[in-house]
């Protein structure tokens, strides 16, 4: 089973990763709309950062100006540096997940097969994948690592199916 919320923090800084959603605006994605975001377990998260991690687990990241938001953080086990991942999942103020994910494919590139829509970004901290299932949006950040697109796929899948109905 996927993490649960724990006051324990991450052994990765969350805040080097919490929010690579780029391309995206902030006032088009609803943030912490699941009390838990690990959608992916210790067994898919090996597999997309290609070395044994600990538990993911929910945890709340608090920035300088004040604001906050959660997310399920993971680390490898071992190294330095350990390539980390974060999970966010979001709902979408206007439009469709699919809309969303496909208008910003334009500054990413597309993964197709999965979901409503996919798509794999470059962002400041590490590639970036989208999925859209109907009712959400789900990135997965991965630093210190460039999964291929058969690892994306797979936790893609992964994550859609553990999202509710």
């Amino acid at each position: 089973m996927a993490g649960v919320p724990s006051a324990a923090a991450p052994h990765t800084s969350p805040t080097a990763i919490a929010t690579p959603t780029a391309p995206a605006a902030p006032a088009v994605l609803q943030p912490d709309v699941l009390a838990d975001e690990c959608l992916l377990d210790a067994r898919q998260l090996r597999a997309l950062l290609g070395r044994p991690v600990r538990a993911p687990a929910q945890s709340v990241v608090r920035r300088d100006d004040g604001s906050r938001s959660s997310g399920c953080h993971a680390g490898a086990a071992k190294g330095d540096p350990a390539p980390s991942v974060a999970i966010n999942v979001y709902q979408v103020r206007t439009g469709t997940p699919a809309q969303f994910v496909s208008a910003g494919a334009t500054r990413g590139r597309r993964l197709t097969g999965i979901g409503e829509a996919a798509a794999v970004f470059a962002t400041a901290t590490g590639p970036t994948l989208q999925v859209a299932s109907p009712r959400f949006v789900v990135t997965v950040a991965v630093q210190g690592r460039a999964p291929d697109d058969a690892a994306w796929r797979a936790a893609a899948r992964a994550a859609l199916a553990r999202l509710p109905g």
